[in-house]
């Protein structure tokens, strides 16, 4: 079968067909939902826009994946406007298209910023001798603990701008 392109305007069989969905179910949400507004040729044949097939797939997320009722969909759309619910769609969609390996892009965008700022060089543990007195044991006990507190505040510091 030859896919159309994005852009194009799908019957209510390949809007069906795309979103898995029954014909009569999409028919039944338009009742329900009067956001979704196929054009209608002579004898009443629907063709769905790009945009309502986004709609429409977000209105699927929320009433079989996420298990929201209707009203509570309905309320949502008010509240949040037509917008919300088509982004939802959209993201879901370009989501599930397969990209190659290149462009594939494996790093959320929260993250890069902190990937890019090159880490501070920890620095090497001091070698140890036996101790030959007690305060020198401490003495090296607490150098060891001071240089730790300060690779953890370092630490600390990178997760607090990373969140």
């Amino acid at each position: 079968m030859v896919s159309k392109s994005t852009r194009a305007f799908r019957t209510i069989s390949e809007a069906g067909d795309e979103l898995d969905l029954q014909p009569h179910v999409l028919r039944f949400w338009e009742s329900k939902f009067p956001q979704i507004q196929p054009m209608k040729r002579r004898g009443g044949r629907r063709f769905y826009r790009p945009e309502d097939i986004e709609f429409i797939r977000g209105i699927k997320i929320l009433l079989h994946e996420e298990k929201h009722p209707i009203k509570d969909v309905q309320k949502l759309i008010r509240i949040r406007g037509a917008q919300s619910i088509m982004e939802l769609g959209r993201s879901v969609e370009s989501a599930s298209k397969p990209k190659d390996v290149q462009d594939t892009d494996l790093v959320p965008s929260r993250i890069k910023p902190v990937i890019h700022t090159p880490a501070p060089p920890l620095e090497e543990p001091p070698k140890q001798e036996p101790p030959t007195e007690k305060t020198e044991s401490s003495d090296v006990d607490r150098e060891k603990l001071q240089s730790a507190l300060e690779r953890l505040k370092s630490l600390k510091s990178r997760w607090n701008e990373f969140k």
